[in-house]
């Protein structure tokens, strides 16, 4: 039904439903999505999501390209590498929350559309931080929690 009411264009005035992960930081939150979504995304130690990303993944019919558009703040870029995910959201987040470690809740959103993926949007959340890590504000935690709470 969903993916019925995503063809008709539904989604443009009225919020459907979103898978949302949430964790602890560094607990594995956007390898479930890569496995999932079938991209590598960023990785690396400590806080690596820095933004939320929303990642609609849509089919399309056999035969049909690989193609993605990145969408935040005034920018908009299409391109048809799956290899240059990890490198478009990377710069996505150091526009958005600056070069570093840190945050902001300004929405990253990457749609992909393919005929190996199914119709389904997933939302990838800063992980929960407790103690700063190097170059990270004292109140990180706080600021983590006020801003995806």
């Amino acid at each position: 039904m969903i993916d019925y009411l995503r063809r008709i264009g539904i989604e443009k005035d009225l919020a459907l439903p979103s898978i949302a992960v949430v964790g602890d930081q560094s607990s594995g939150k956007s390898s479930v999505l890569e496995a999932l979504s079938g991209v590598a995304l960023p990785r690396g130690s400590g806080i690596v999501t820095r933004c939320p990303l929303e990642l609609k993944l849509r089919k399309l019919n056999a035969g049909s390209n690989w193609t993605a558009i990145i969408s935040y703040r005034d920018v908009q870029e299409t391109f048809t590498d799956p290899s240059q995910v990890e490198g478009y959201v990377r710069r996505a987040q150091n526009v958005l929350a600056g070069d570093g470690v840190g945050i902001c809740d300004e929405l990253i959103s990457l749609e992909i559309t393919s005929p190996d993926v199914c119709d389904l949007t997933l939302i990838d959340l800063p992980g929960i931080t407790r103690v700063p890590v190097k170059g990270q504000p004292e109140d990180i935690g706080d600021q983590v929690y006020r801003q995806f709470t």
